[in-house]
This record gives C-alpha cells, structure tokens and sequence, in this order.
C-alpha cells in the first residue's frame, strides 16, 4: 500500500471517529436527567412528613388540653395512628354539620391535627391514599385541620378554612384513639386553656396557651457550604457539553445550551428548565407537589424539617402552573424572620425553576426564659395597638448568627413579633 493511501485511509478513519464522538455528544437531549439517578428509592421523601401537622390539639376531656409539636415525644405516633383513623373513617361522602360548634369537642377526648396551610380535600385524599369517594360537597374547600373524636364512638371531623364541619364517618371501636390520650395524659405533659378576652382586646376563634413558663433553647447558627462542583454534579451528568461563567458579583453559571444552574455567592443555588409543549402534561396538584418533593430529594436531598407553607396554581393556556413553597422548623417551631427556603415552580410533570437557600445548622447555646403569652399581649396592645387576636404562639428570629425565641402574634391578617422585654 502507498504512503498516500496510508494517509488516505488514516484521514477518513479521524473524520469517522470525530463524527462519532460529536454525534455522541451533541444527540443526547439536554435537561433530561438521569433516570437511574431520579428513581433512586433511597432518595425519596416521604410526602406525609412534608405536609404534617404543625401542632396537635389534644382534647383530655376537659377544659384543659394539651399540645404536640413535631418536636414532641409522641407527635410521630399522634400523627401515624390519625392517618390510620382517617383512612378507616373516611369511608361515606362528606357530610356538614351546621349544628356543631368547638364547645361540642372541648369537652370530649380527642385530638385536631392543624395543617401549615390548608389543603383541598383531593390533595389529602391522594397523601393519604384514601379511596377515591365522592368529594364534590367540599369542591373548593381548603381542609385547615381534622377532628378524631371519642364520642362512645370514634367520630372524624373535617373543618375547612371558613370554620365549617364536615362529617366523614363513625365506628364503635374507640379503643386506639382512648389508649394514645392516656397514654399522652399519663405523660405529665404541659397543660393549656382557652386565652379569653378582655376590655382592651377580642379574640377570635380558640387560641390555646400554655399554662406552664416557656423556656425554649437558644442556637447559634452557621449556614453550611457545600462545594461547587458537588452542587453542579447533582444537575448535570455530563460536564463535557457544559460552560462554566463567572459574573462580576460573584455568581457562578452552568449551563449546556438549555437548562441553567446558578450559584449565588452566598451559596444559594437556583435551577431553570424552560419546558417544551411536548414535555407538557397535566397534574393534579398532588402529583405536582410529588414531583417537586422526588425533585429536591434528588438535587441534594430533602432538607431535616422542612414543611410545604404555601402553594400557588395558575391555569394557562398550556396547563396549570403550580408553585410549592417550602420553609423550615426548628425544635419544632418556625422561623419567622427566613423567607422561603426552598421554592419549586412545576410546569406539566416537570420542573421548571428551583431555588434553594443555604441549608443551616445549629447547635444549642442555653436556655432562654420568655414572658408570658399575656405579657406579650399586652405588650402588642400597647406597642402596636392591636385590638384583635387571632392566635399567639413561640417561633424564632435570627439575630446575629443567633436563633433566639420570640412571640407571634396574629391579627387581622398580619403578624406582630414581641421579643423578651429585657432584651
């Protein structure tokens, strides 16, 4: 063979293997993950623990009760054995009940698991995989907590955010829902009453305080990094088609044409994937609320004590658009003063912007004693002249580098924060 031939033949065989590896390359679809990555089981979250209770009145039978915090010793079983209830009960379409107030259930055992936000019924009945039966008595009701009650019966209640009862079906057998109140009862947990109202203020509804003092802990707090090349891994499988920017306020840009990886100097990171009509089909907001927690879990994973805090649906042209907005608890109570930690924007059955705070890690430094729920009353009518309540309760606040205890008061659509007076 020729020398020119050998060159021939060697020039054809790099062109091959160059249109090779580009077609290798170039053919795979941007913006589809891994499937192996997306159905890794161990990744998944359990949506239950997404959307539990943020507190859990339990009815002692009295005019005192007593109340479970995702902190709580027994919330995990409270919550467990209420789905279990609910499930078995809810067997009969819903039925209101006009004739029924809240004075009926103080003075009965039980126990109302209060949502973070308020739920429509065939959301909850998809979480708590509950037979499909007919719901259309509370089409466009949001579901705000649920009753099991001890009548010599076991009795389940729905309310919805408008303070309606709902019915959903009875049994003779009361003997789980009587064993785990004694069992909280003989607990020695704290007690609470009914907050009354006085001359200077109106409450609205049952608020509920504490009897005993609230001492909560006190953190310090740093927000933990994470490298960048460990963030852009969990996006991108393949970094050979993929450009690294800088921009000039420090924020780092990873992109292959189509989908988009920001992160922030601060460490944020904020994921975008423009959705093609064909990629576009219709969810309920249960299978979009699923999508959005499988997503996170397989982006990094599902952040210790995060909870859904609200939720937005827009209907287009195209299909509905749904927005899940996610904060976080610490010791079970909230933080006031961090917007949304995580926010997931779903469009059809896939994600179409992500954005993620900084996760935060804390660690105890004492014991903080706060003042009295009426101290904190009077100090919001003398501060901010409030006239109504709505609901007072503990959360936190971050003050340099700290996590220190504070009350929320509600009222008239809005929040008023009172710190310790020494403070």
């Amino acid at each position: 063979m020729s020398k020119d031939s050998i060159l021939g033949w060697t020039l054809i065989l790099l062109v091959v293997i160059s249109l090779f590896l580009s077609f290798t390359i170039w053919s795979r679809v941007p913006g589809h993950l891994s499937v192996a990555r997306m159905i890794q089981s161990e990744k998944k979250v359990d949506p239950t623990l997404v959307v539990s209770p943020e507190k859990i009145l339990i009815y002692l039978g009295n005019s005192f009760n007593t109340m479970l915090k995702t902190s709580s010793p027994l919330y995990d079983k409270t919550w467990n054995l209420s789905r279990k209830l609910l499930a078995s009960q809810w067997t009969i379409s819903s039925e209101p009940m006009e004739n029924i107030n809240r004075e009926y259930f103080t003075h009965r055992k039980g126990m109302e698991m209060f949502f973070p936000t308020p739920l429509p019924a065939p959301f909850l009945k998809q979480l708590l995989n509950i037979s499909a039966w007919d719901t259309s008595l509370l089409d466009g009701k949001l579901i705000y907590s649920i009753l099991l009650i001890d009548d010599d019966e076991l009795l389940c209640y729905l309310t919805d955010s408008d303070g309606c009862f709902y019915r959903l079906g009875k049994s003779d057998s009361t003997e789980e829902l009587s064993s785990l109140i004694k069992e909280i009862n003989d607990s020695n947990p704290p007690l609470y009453a009914n907050l009354t109202a006085d001359v200077n203020l109106k409450v609205i509804g049952d608020v509920y305080v504490s009897l005993l003092s609230y001492e909560l802990p006190v953190y310090s707090m740093k927000r933990e990094s994470i490298s960048e090349e460990r963030l852009a891994s969990n996006f991108f499988t393949d970094f050979s088609v993929i450009r690294r920017i800088e921009e000039r306020d420090g924020t780092i840009i990873y992109t292959d044409g189509q989908q988009g990886l920001r992160i922030y100097d601060n460490g944020a990171i904020e994921y975008n994937l423009p959705v093609s009509r064909e990629q576009r089909k219709n969810q309920s907001l249960y299978e979009a609320f699923k999508t959005a927690i499988d997503f996170v879990a397989a982006h990094g994973g599902w952040p210790k004590d995060a909870y859904l805090d609200s939720y937005e649906v827009k209907n287009e042209s195209l299909g509905p658009t749904h927005t899940f907005r996610f904060k976080i608890r610490v010791n079970g109570f909230r933080i006031i003063n961090f917007n949304d930690f995580m926010n997931v924007t779903v469009e059809g059955n896939q994600v179409k912007n992500y954005y993620r705070d900084v996760s935060l890690s804390t660690k105890q430094e004492g014991i903080l004693d706060l003042m009295t729920p009426v101290e904190a009353l009077n100090a919001a009518v003398s501060t901010k002249n409030i006239k109504v309540v709505n609901d007072i309760y503990p959360g936190y606040m971050i003050e340099d580098e700290q996590l220190k205890p504070a009350w929320v008061v509600e009222t008239a659509g809005m929040e008023v924060i009172i710190q310790n007076l020494s403070e």
